[in-house]
């Protein structure tokens, strides 16, 4: 008789790493990463808008308080997926979205809550500072930045992160193919006759659970 750490050393022993295969990252949800994940490009790729507000210059606003707003023309609206179409100008503040770029000439966003808008004119009640809700090029990821390690189990989280840097595909581990056999006698399979005697194979249908959970076929 052997211990059980016997028995898992002796199987370990005879265990070799598999191959590789390339496959679409909606494929990849609980495969291995057998590669190192470098990104190409900056996440987000450029300076954007983190609230619902006004891009402004924060020359402008700098000595704007509830009691003094700092008064500037609305020179348009910025939804998200836009870019303006001209830079902002001095006395300017530019409406925009969260998500929409910074306009150029605007180093600041100002949210709605805020200001206080009169027609064509808004109000800045608050300054804040300079580069307040501005979310920089490559604030979360750098172009060149190792995303993720060799060997890293890949996760619904992993996925969005790796759609985010524009990798459809990725290498992975083969997945091990594990064969059950269920013997005795007695057995019969979940569909089979019960007759007198005989019982139902159940542990293998809780093997092959096991198995999938591990992430074997």
């Amino acid at each position: 008789m052997i211990t059980v750490e016997q028995a898992i050393a002796a199987i370990l022993e005879q265990i070799r790493p598999l191959g590789t295969e390339r496959v679409h990252i909606l494929a990849a949800c609980g495969r291995v990463l057998a590669e190192d994940i470098i990104s190409g490009l900056n996440v987000p790729p450029h300076d954007n808008s983190g609230m619902d507000g006004y891009a402004v210059r924060y020359a402008d606003i700098e000595d704007a308080r509830p009691d003094h707003p700092a008064w500037l023309s609305v020179a348009g609206d910025l939804a998200a997926g836009s870019v303006a179409a001209a830079a902002l100008q001095p006395g300017q503040a530019l409406r925009i979205m969260t998500g929409a770029p910074i306009p150029s000439g605007a180093d600041t966003v100002v949210k709605k809550e805020d200001t206080i808008l009169e027609g064509d004119i808004v109000g800045i009640l608050s300054a804040g500072r300079r580069g307040l809700n501005v979310r920089c090029a490559g604030e979360d990821i750098n172009t060149g930045a190792q995303v993720f390690t060799r060997g890293a189990l890949l996760r619904p989280a992993h996925l969005g992160v790796l759609a985010s840097i524009k990798r459809a595909v990725v290498s992975v581990y083969q997945r091990p193919q594990v064969a059950i056999l269920s013997t005795g006698e007695e057995l019969v399979d979940i569909d089979g006759d019960l007759a007198p005697g005989k019982i139902v194979t159940s542990n293998s249908y809780a093997l092959a659970g096991l198995v999938a959970d591990a992430g074997a076929e």
